[in-house]
């Protein structure tokens, strides 16, 4: 069936279905097509729930503006994927069933979760960041998500719908306040707002030869520039990774606001819960690590408690 799919999608490039490669489905169904291209089948995993952050969006409209921002992060000297036109000359498809689907010129390069990190390339992480967010000043689309006061709301609404499949009441109700908290730190901050990644995890950074390459923006978005530091810290572990990255960020121009960047962690943790709850529930790690959670993250937070120092060690972990 899926491999069907593919064949339909590329039907409208005229590009060869014979060499086909499954990359990874998670928000998207991703194939690498030959040497030269990579296609995306815009359907998520079984359990993968990202849908009611977007409530009230027209997701082509979404698509649009995503490629819109990786052309312009493209005219400010980034080196981004390039999406291509079908034989309509269009950039987004839709296939017999409704599904949307895109294709991209392939960048050779070999994912971040895929190799050992060092001190070395952390500290590349983190330039390349800074020079992400310099880069992404000035864009302006819409429609865009923004994890804003919006999104809180509907992470809250996605977090009490989890209730009726299993979340615990309690881990429910400081999850939700722990949304309110988020956004009433971040609204002070409105005006440090630009477009973000918004995924920036080691899946989604390609080691290249002419650097480090950010790639899927699939959940890109208006934000508090932390937002992207948060989804790094909480992806790539250790405290010497956190600094180095944080190094890397500094030198080249990024600043940190620590306020911001303890709002975002919490928010990225919520979202996280909120997009995979329904995969990560079934798995034996998920409870004892809520736990962990709601006594390291949740409740000092809530409580006005900081949770990274300045050397950002995370001040509430156990060991």
């Amino acid at each position: 069936m899926e491999r069907k799919r593919a064949e339909e999608a590329l039907s409208y490039y005229n590009i060869a279905a014979s060499d086909l490669t499954l990359l990874r489905h998670n928000e998207n169904l991703t194939y690498r097509v030959g040497k030269d291209y990579l296609l995306q089948i815009h359907e998520p995993v079984e359990g993968f729930s990202a849908a009611y952050a977007y409530e009230g969006f027209d997701r082509v409209e979404i698509y649009k503006a995503e490629i819109a921002f990786q052309e312009y992060l493209k005219e400010q000297g980034m080196q981004i994927r390039e999406t291509v036109e079908n034989l309509n000359g269009e950039r987004i498809t839709k296939l017999s069933d409704g599904t949307l689907v895109t294709v991209s010129k392939w960048i050779d390069g070999e994912s971040l979760d895929r190799m050992e990190l060092t001190e070395e390339l952390y500290d590349q992480i983190g330039d390349m960041l800074a020079r992400f967010h310099q880069a992404s000043k000035g864009f302006c689309a819409s429609p865009v998500k923004a994890y804003d006061k919006r999104h809180c709301e509907l992470t809250k609404k996605r977090i009490r719908a989890l209730e009726e499949k299993g979340l615990y009441g309690a881990y429910s109700a400081i999850m939700q306040s722990a949304c309110d908290v988020a956004w009433i730190t971040l609204e002070k901050l409105q005006n440090e707002f630009l477009t973000l990644h918004g995924d920036l995890s080691a899946s989604n950074i390609l080691k290249t030869s002419k650097g480090l390459v950010p790639i899927d923006f699939s959940f890109f978005g208006t934000g508090h520039p932390m937002y992207d530091l948060a989804v790094l810290f909480g992806n790539m572990s250790g405290l010497s990774c956190r600094q180095k990255i944080a190094e890397g960020y500094r030198n080249a121009g990024g600043t940190i606001n620590y306020e911001a960047l303890d709002a975002c962690f919490v928010l990225t943790l919520m979202d996280c819960i909120g997009i995979h709850y329904e995969q990560w529930s079934k798995q034996d790690w998920f409870e004892p690590r809520m736990m962990r959670w709601h006594k390291e993250n949740l409740e000092p937070f809530v409580a006005g408690e900081r949770l990274y120092a300045d050397d950002f060690y995370l001040l509430h972990v156990d060991g």
